[in-house]
């Protein structure tokens, strides 16, 4: 899920993720049923490249050890100097704020309708202080970087914090919940530009000069780990698979990058740059159905319940407009997906959809989801299968406002399940889906048995192909001008 302040494109898109192939004109092709061919990508694997997959896409290890809690970055302790007084800090995700995500998950938004499942936190999630973060993604506009969705939605650059509740177990070790959430700080400037059609919101004109320093930053933080000052070893981004970040994966550099990573994230988001939530989370105490919510934060006086402003649910997009949570029931439950998404990502790409006034008729939307290919069989050929997982892991084809959640979770474990697809090229094989059971784009996936493992999927590799060449083709020369 995207996300959306006082702008459509600000909505959270909890399912962006997946690979390193993106093609000229977005077209993802297989060649055969065991893996996706690489398709270069200009400027993304080169070792000169400013920028790698890895600087802008940052996957913390999941925690197996005590002694990892020292590993992570707790959402209690990013904090930034009150504006009011400097002398006294802030959390970036306020009380006012998390209060109103818990109230939020609480309420009839929550709940799918007609399926009977809601969504429930358990006690120990209940509390800030449970969530760590296991993933950053530095985005340089959502929902999308191609002209058409630039053109629909304007750009919304933005810093998502992908947060997780991990809780200690008696001995002290960590157990990691299998529940996540995003928290999106925005970049944009206060003029917007009026809609592209009647009936969608303004569209959010880009603060290129504030995320051109946060890309700045990253960029030292590459070379600092590089050339050696961030620990006894020099690691090197330039090139790397995308997975668990390379400076953090190495116990001579880990320490010191997590620091850095926490200084760069404290010096350029707030809690007034929040403006998006979501979770991916099931049932208080149950281990199934997976369910879907975003969240969007509103101006004072633009709901009467909020004078003061706050946050809000997002009707879903691809649903029928008055729905806002969506479900992935177990394996041996039928359907598996709920309410029945209505997608739009085989049409041009437009601002219509089920979130705002100008919500197009489901029977004039066309396009695919994931719940078409779910069952015991596939109901589909091979080559129907294929297209429609190429379409959904295309990020200049799908995107939150024309493709379901579930969709965007889903779609390489249903490529690893019913292609047999084993490699992904862009993807670190340690890091691929570990379970028909997860859903993590990028975080950690519990497994059955045994200790949470980091997850990426191709989705969301594939975003971070396009933002990388985004800003190396986009930004960076206009920063060495």
């Amino acid at each position: 899920m995207t996300a959306s302040g006082t702008s459509a494109a600000k909505r959270f898109a909890l399912g962006l993720a997946a690979v390193l192939i993106l093609a000229a004109g977005g077209v993802f092709l297989f060649l055969h049923n065991r893996s996706w061919p690489e398709i270069a990508v200009p400027g993304l694997t080169q070792v000169n490249s400013p920028l790698s997959a890895n600087d802008i896409s940052w996957l913390f290890p999941a925690p197996v050890k005590a002694a990892d809690f020292s590993r992570l970055i707790a959402v209690r302790d990013l904090t930034t100097p009150d504006p009011q007084d400097p002398a006294k800090r802030d959390p970036v995700w306020s009380d006012a704020a998390f209060q109103q995500f818990l109230a939020i998950i609480a309420s009839p938004a929550g709940q799918v309708a007609g399926a009977g499942a809601a969504l429930g936190l358990p006690p120990e999630a209940q509390s800030v202080d449970a969530w760590y973060v296991s993933g950053v993604r530095i985005d340089a506009g959502a929902p999308g970087l191609s002209h058409e969705i630039r053109g629909q939605f304007g750009q919304l650059p933005e810093i998502r914090l992908i947060i997780q509740p991990v809780i200690r177990n008696d001995d002290g070790t960590p157990k990691v919940l299998d529940i996540a959430a995003h928290l999106i700080f925005d970049f944009i400037l206060p003029q917007q530009d009026a809609p592209a059609q009647t009936g969608c919101l303004p569209r959010p004109q880009p603060d290129l000069d504030a995320f051109s320093a946060i890309v700045k930053d990253a960029i030292a933080l590459k070379t600092n780990l590089s050339e050696g000052r961030l620990g006894a070893d020099m690691v090197t981004t330039a090139g790397a698979p995308l997975g668990v970040h390379p400076g953090l994966n190495n116990p001579a550099t880990a320490a010191r990058v997590r620091d850095e990573m926490k200084a760069l994230l404290e010096k350029h988001i707030s809690a007034q740059r929040l403006d998006s939530m979501a979770i991916a989370g099931l049932p208080s105490g149950a281990a199934s159905p997976w369910i879907f919510l975003s969240m969007q934060k509103v101006p004072p006086g633009a709901v009467p319940a909020l004078p003061n402003g706050g946050f809000v649910p997002v009707h879903g997009p691809t649903l029928d407009g008055q729905q806002f949570s969506q479900l992935l029931e177990h394996i041996l439950k039928f359907p598996r997906v709920a309410p029945a998404p209505h997608t739009n990502n085989l049409n041009p790409i437009t601002c219509q959809n089920a979130a705002v006034a100008a919500n197009p008729p489901i029977a004039a939307r066309h396009g695919v989801a994931t719940a078409d290919i779910f069952g015991l069989l596939p109901p589909a050929s091979t080559a129907q299968i294929k297209e429609t997982l190429n379409v959904i892991a295309d990020p200049t084809r799908s995107h939150f406002f024309n493709t379901d959640c579930v969709s965007c979770h889903t779609e390489t474990r249903r490529a690893m399940e019913l292609l047999h697809v084993r490699e992904i090229p862009g993807i670190d094989p340690a890091v691929m889906p570990n379970g028909a059971w997860d859903v993590r784009n990028f975080g950690w996936s519990p497994p059955a048995v045994g200790p949470a493992q980091a997850t990426v999927t191709r989705r969301t590799a594939a975003e971070t192909a396009a933002n990388v060449n985004y800003i190396d083709a986009e930004l960076l020369p206009k920063q060495q001008r």
